[in-house]
């Protein structure tokens, strides 16, 4: 599976005009005595942050000595960086997010070094929220309509229906549907308020998005309108979550804020956790039946040759001809996809994979966030196979299971229902970061 790349070259940065430090530091024993300490350790601030393209952050070191002693040596360490195309080092210490991936910073001095991963991802859009009034349905709640405007794609409205428990909730979830996500969780599945009436009771706040339905019949493609392909479109999605995060959810740190999607409404949640940096404020997300064209070169060519799914079917990668006209040719100019799909060119590769959840410069470590997958038994179709690529490419928390007598739309069977009501309930926590 394809991994975050870090260029083999490492950039190291002459500070204060040497390029390799001088003799071990030394500082004076705090207790007065005068006695000198050798350096035993380094640390990096901040910690593995996320940063967008384009902007900058200062880091800091702190050297501890062997007897307790700490100083701020930020000025003395040789600084480096070992993705100079992702992370560039402008001044001493000073990072330029440029490019998608991961980054090690490393600060060192002699033998001693302390690091931080950086994580750069695509840049958020701007949201405003206005209040609306909520169509008839099965929950109450409160209704928001929230234009978005994302870099390089036209802009576009999103829709929420909140509903709050009773008494101080104790976190938020939001919930996406399949398709284009043209409609509500609660209308979309046949059980799909069994489930949030669990989440509800358990005392968490519940947020249903849509794109379209029931709040206008303007937008059927939903949050895949393109031009600008999966990827810019699915900023949209992105910066959805983060102005409920904000706005619903309060930015409030001591209580966890999950998510979960099925089918393609879990390549929303992927996009968003790989290409946009959701993974600083998602506790937990259950992908469930997906994300249907996480490797979106497999889910448009149609020659990834079947293989045994998760659950136990035989079944590919290729989203079908349907599939590809109705959920991934529209985030296009015109339909590569199916096209793609009739003639298995590899003309668009290069673009599929850029545009994928598995793209080479995907985020797939999420220290803050554990990832639940949920596959049904009986579903034949891609989600499966397509789920597990990115499943497979975490190398932080997760989880995966599948869900006996649940098809592809898992909200749509009772036993799906309760099972996904159950993991939400028990697994939107906070996690516990190293």
């Amino acid at each position: 599976m394809a991994k975050p790349q870090t260029s083999a070259k490492t950039e190291i940065l002459a500070v204060k005009g040497r390029t390799s430090p001088s003799p071990p530091l030394q500082s004076t024993n705090p207790s007065g005595e005068g006695k000198l300490s050798g350096l035993v350790s380094i640390s990096v601030t901040p910690a593995n942050p996320t940063l967008t393209i384009g902007s900058q952050k200062q880091f800091a070191a702190t050297g501890t000595w062997e007897n307790g002693a700490q100083a701020d040596i930020t000025d003395t360490v040789v600084w480096s960086s070992s993705g100079p195309t992702q992370a560039q080092l402008t001044s001493a210490g000073q990072v330029k997010a440029t490019a998608g991936g991961t980054a090690t910073i490393t600060a060192s001095y002699g033998s001693v070094s302390g690091s931080s991963v950086v994580t750069v991802t695509d840049p958020l859009g701007t949201a405003i929220g206005t209040s609306v009034a909520c169509p008839a349905g099965d929950l109450s709640g409160v209704c928001y309509a929230v234009a978005i405007s994302c870099p390089n794609v036209n802009d576009f409205t999103g829709y929420i229906k909140v509903t709050y428990p009773t008494g101080t909730p104790v976190g938020s979830v939001v919930f996406s549907s399949g398709g284009n996500g043209t409609g509500l969780y609660e209308k979309d599945y046949t059980y799909g308020t069994t489930v949030l009436d669990m989440v509800s009771q358990a005392g968490l706040t519940v947020v249903q998005t849509t794109w379209d339905h029931p709040f206008t019949t303007e937008q059927p493609h939903g949050w895949e309108t393109g031009p600008g392909g999966v990827r810019a479109l699915a900023c949209r999605y992105a910066t959805l979550a983060q102005w409920i995060y904000t706005n619903i959810h309060e930015a409030n740190t001591a209580a966890p804020f999950c998510a979960t999607g099925n089918s393609a409404g879990a390549e929303e949640i992927g996009q968003a956790m790989t290409h946009y940096g959701l993974g600083s404020i998602f506790s937990m997300v259950e992908p469930t039946s997906g994300p249907s064209f996480s490797q979106q070169v497999w889910a448009c060519d149609g020659t990834q040759p079947d293989v045994v799914n998760p659950c136990g079917n035989l079944s590919g990668y290729g989203v079908g001809l349907s599939g590809t006209e109705e959920f991934i040719d529209p985030a296009y100019s015109k339909p590569i996809c199916s096209e793609t799909y009739k003639t298995h060119e590899t003309t668009f590769d290069a673009l599929f994979l850029h545009d994928s959840v598995v793209a080479t410069d995907a985020a797939l470590s999420y220290p803050n966030t554990f990832v639940n997958f949920r596959f049904g038994d009986l579903d034949m179709g891609a989600g499966p196979n397509q789920g597990t690529t990115w499943e497979s490419a975490i190398t932080s928390a997760k989880g995966s299971s599948c869900i006996a007598g649940a098809a592809h739309s898992i909200p749509n069977s009772l036993v799906g229902a309760q099972t996904v009501g159950s993991d939400v309930v028990a697994l939107c926590q906070l996690q516990t970061v190293p």
